[in-house]
């Protein structure tokens, strides 16, 4: 009997815990096929707060213009974007004309779909980016404007500035002087298997939205790019030393370096090592198949906190087993706790490190683990339902990747003076969409995203023909 009341508590908190979540958007689309998958991404103004979403099905596009408490401004119907260009970068806002930049799969070829909320039109152009020497990098998105990043193998950054009409203006190239390695900024190399072959040249650097989880595979790259309004930050992790964070200024267009050194070894000498950027604080793991230690020092180099983990002693930080994710050595078996610290730092060191950071319920609650690459690992891309790829949303990006993690780590919970803290991991916002989802039927176009520093599911139900927008 008390186990009966129990699990039917447990139900009914479920419920009350889904119901909680706010919709605070639906409206209806009957034009759109019931049968056919649909992509959607949104566009967030940060000047008034409008929203624009887009849904796209094949040859068609529909975008919605909402103001600030979701009430309906406009609606455009256009032509969809030609086929082959499948990744949107980027987009600008100049008053009512949005702008979206797309690219193919090589990304050396581009388009502008511009959308005009005053004449209600939309219109594509293919245009022309004279990269020189350059390849494309990166884009970021500020104050409604449209930043490109192309790089070179001579370590050299040039940003770009979009003209809301169809050019690119080069506002500055940076050298950065202290990497050396003509692969840091670009990629030449694809691997399959044991084996590694040239290929074409490919941005290296991976983007993280430090205002969501993120998976281990996501982070454990060595070079990474953040936003934080106006600054742009790249972190590398390429040498035994320090990790260098370069920070680009995008008002004053200035550059900056600090070198924050690794933890040393207390005996062998650390042969892995990354980094997490987190608000202002930089959280290192440096380890070796003996030990390790996790170091969390500002962004100038004061070291705070440093943890120590030896293999023959018990990890006394975690607040979880050790978990390996992903293939094992069991068949069928995708998942499995390793009792051992020395097996942990085995696999961690034969890898690829990696840690996450995410502050929840004033407590910081840290990843910490390794990732191996395997013929079977591919890259994390925010891939829509009809397989194309929404580049700039980097939250969608954490979140897909978040739930295929393949790597071995544990969990650890630290007050906000980084002392270790007992208990259990609680569920993150990823957590609660996913149960979210489960409750959803005839559902595509979904997306994860931020507006106004509020993180929303958006999806479209395909038996009602509707569209809902879900406040988390």
């Amino acid at each position: 009997m008390k186990s009966t009341i129990i699990c039917f508590l447990i139900i009914c908190f479920n419920i009350l815990n889904l119901n909680s979540q706010e919709q605070v958007l639906s409206f209806k689309n009957e034009t759109l096929s019931k049968r056919m998958s649909k992509d959607s991404y949104t566009l967030s103004n940060t000047t008034n707060s409008d929203l624009a979403i887009v849904i796209l099905e094949r040859k068609e596009v529909f975008v919605y213009l909402f103001d600030s408490s979701f009430n309906q401004k406009n609606v455009i119907k256009t032509k969809n974007i030609k086929a082959k260009y499948n990744e949107a970068l980027g987009y600008s806002i100049d008053n009512n004309l949005y702008s979206i930049l797309y690219t193919n799969e090589n990304r050396n070829k581009f388009s502008i779909l511009s959308l005009d909320f005053n004449t209600l039109n939309g219109a594509s152009k293919e245009i022309d980016i004279d990269f020189g020497n350059d390849l494309f990098l990166d884009t970021i998105n500020y104050d409604n404007k449209l930043y490109l990043l192309s790089a070179n193998s001579d370590s050299e950054i040039t940003i770009r500035l979009f003209d809301n009409v169809s050019n690119f203006k080069i506002l500055k190239t940076f050298t950065l002087d202290e990497i050396s390695n003509d692969t840091n900024l670009l990629s030449s190399k694809m691997s399959f298997g044991p084996f590694l072959f040239a290929g074409k040249e490919v941005s290296n650097i991976t983007k993280i939205d430090r205002r969501v989880p993120s998976a281990i595979e996501h982070t454990s790259n060595e070079n990474k790019i953040y936003q934080d309004g106006k600054s742009i930050y790249l972190t590398f992790d390429i040498n035994e030393k320090s990790t260098l964070v370069y920070t680009i200024d995008l008002e004053s267009l200035s550059l900056s370096l600090n070198s924050i050194p690794y933890p040393k070894a207390n005996s062998k000498p650390f042969k892995k090592f990354n980094s997490f950027l987190y608000k202002d604080k930089l959280y290192q793991i440096v380890s070796s198949k003996e030990d390790m230690k996790f170091a969390i020092n500002t962004l100038n180099g004061k070291l705070i906190k440093e943890f120590y983990i030896n293999k023959e002693q018990p990890i006394t930080i975690k607040n979880s087993p050790i978990i390996q994710e992903g293939a094992t050595a069991l068949p069928f078996v995708t998942k499995r706790e390793l009792e051992e610290t020395k097996k942990y730092l085995r696999k961690i060191s034969s890898g690829q490190l990696g840690l996450t950071v995410i502050e929840q319920d004033n407590a910081y609650y840290i990843t910490l683990g390794g990732f191996k690459i395997t013929s079977n690992s591919s890259p994390m891309m925010a891939t829509t339902a009809n397989g194309h790829f929404v580049g700039f949303n980097t939250t969608y990006a954490n979140y897909s990747g978040y739930a295929i993690t393949k790597s071995t780590y544990f969990n650890s919970i630290f007050d906000l003076d980084f002392n270790h803290r007992k208990g259990a991991f609680k569920e993150n916002v990823f957590d609660k969409i996913k149960t979210y989802k489960e409750t959803l039927k005839y559902s595509t176009a979904e997306d994860v995203f931020f507006h106004n520093n509020i993180l929303y599911l958006g999806y479209f139900n395909q038996k009602e023909s509707e569209y809902n927008l879900v406040k988390f």
